[in-house]
């Protein structure tokens, strides 16, 4: 070998130890994945059912993390740093939130459950009543003024029901399905033209007036002030027309009392209602004077009738009559800011009605000379009164409402015990379930707007 050949050889071998020790200083390139490796790789979107879980704190729902290499969680198994708590109890902490917070998203939702179901009851109660009631009255079971109550009870308890749900227009619905009501009354009246009867035009001019105030409360809901001023012109019309029918048969010894203090409050209340529509004196007490008045001549008849051992005169329509006259005369004394007296008026009218009503359910129910309707009527005034009373007299609020929703649940016992529900029966049965929802609808109101 030439000295050339032997100079270009050192050369080459010296250009290649240099390009190996400058490769071997150069920054490795990253290193390719193989598939004995695991991968990084992020967490996918969560779907809908995902999102959900982790909402409602689902303790299966995914924490989006990315996944950590298997070398990785090898090395967090040998070499846990002393200063650091291992995340076990952290995430033993976390599972105990998320079982928590869905704990009391299902008691919500069983809440919620609930609360549907009862509104749903109610509702079928109340359509019970309205078609049993009409039924009822159509083949001439029940009297007027005992199928308005049973009409306005069930329409107060679906408008609860609906208020509840928050749903709107429900007024306007439920008054136009009343309307529809009480104008197939006033056709049915007119269709027994029987002059001779008795009671039958007071009847027909009471479903007119019932029409009439319907159809106020109707043009109220949608603010139509003209129709509303031509109701309550109808209205002021056929109450005096009503109470005059009725004054007419107690001169003449054919008058029904309840039915002659219906006819002096129909005329009051529209008093009242032309006052408030007309901007008048709200205090004026002249029209409740007057029906005290008339409550008063009442109470005189049932007493003349108690003191002769008459059918009118039984006990429990005496206290029953001295209840009304109390309640009104507690009402004439508030208008005039005379708490005292008034308070004492609502007592003694609690006392009587209460007195009338267990009357009714002790003595006159089982004997069979009381319905089931006049356990209702009478459990209603007291009611009435009692709530007044409350109002007036805290301390005593919890023990009256108690013993008032103790003779509310002796009632509902009474009524399902029934087995012949045929005639009337359905009917009055279904007005003392509605009675009770009425109380269930109002506490669970009450509880909403806590």
């Amino acid at each position: 070998m030439n000295d050339r050949t032997h100079f270009f050889i050192s050369c080459s071998i010296t250009f290649l130890m240099i390009c190996f020790v400058l490769w071997l200083k150069s920054p490795a390139p990253s290193p390719r994945v193989t598939s004995q490796e695991a991968p990084v790789i992020e967490a996918p979107p969560l779907d809908l059912q995902s999102f959900l879980d982790v909402e409602e704190g689902s303790t299966t729902a995914m924490v989006s993390l990315p996944v950590s290499t298997h070398l990785e969680k090898e090395k967090n198994k040998q070499f846990i740093p002393l200063n650091v708590v291992p995340q076990q109890k952290s995430q033993h902490n976390q599972k105990v939130q998320i079982v928590a917070a869905k704990r009391s998203v299902d008691q919500s939702h069983e809440i919620s459950s609930k609360l549907r179901k009862q509104l749903q009851q109610s509702d079928r109660n109340a359509d019970q009543l309205v078609g049993q009631s009409t039924d009822a009255f159509s083949r001439g079971l029940l009297s007027l003024s005992e199928y308005h109550l049973a009409l306005s009870l069930g329409y107060k308890n679906k408008l609860k029901a609906a208020e509840l749900r928050q749903s709107k227009q429900a007024e306007v619905t439920f008054l136009n399905q009343k309307r529809r009501l009480f104008q197939q009354a006033v056709e049915q009246l007119q269709l027994m033209d029987q002059p001779a009867a008795q009671g039958w035009y007071g009847d027909l001019v009471h479903a007119r007036l019932l029409l009439a105030q319907n159809q106020y409360e109707l043009a109220n809901a949608t603010k139509d002030i003209d129709l509303q001023q031509a109701a309550l012109a109808q209205i002021s019309s056929l109450s005096s027309e009503y109470f005059s029918i009725r004054k007419v048969e107690l001169q003449v010894g054919e008058a029904d009392l309840s039915e002659f203090r219906r006819a002096s409050r129909a005329v009051y209340v529209a008093n009242q209602e032309s006052q408030y529509f007309y901007g008048s004196d709200k205090n004026d007490t002249s029209g409740l004077a007057v029906y005290v008045r008339e409550l008063e001549e009442i109470q005189t008849e049932v007493q003349w009738m108690a003191n002769r051992d008459a059918g009118m005169g039984r006990n429990d329509l005496l206290n029953l009559s001295k209840s009304h006259l109390a309640y009104t005369r507690a009402k004439y004394y508030q208008k005039q800011d005379r708490e005292n007296e008034s308070r004492e008026l609502f007592q003694k009218s609690m006392e009587y009605s209460q007195s009338a009503w267990k009357e009714r359910i002790n003595t006159y129910f089982p004997a069979g000379t009381a319905s089931l309707h006049d356990l209702s009527s009478a459990w209603i005034m007291w009611n009435a009164a009692g709530s007044e009373y409350s109002e007036l007299q805290s301390r005593e609020t919890g023990t009256i409402n108690r013993e008032i929703r103790v003779g509310l649940d002796r009632m509902l016992n009474i009524a399902d015990s029934i087995r012949d529900r045929r005639g009337r029966m359905s009917s009055d049965v279904s007005l003392v379930h509605c009675l009770k929802h009425s109380e269930i609808l109002s506490d669970l109101k009450a509880a909403q707007t806590r």
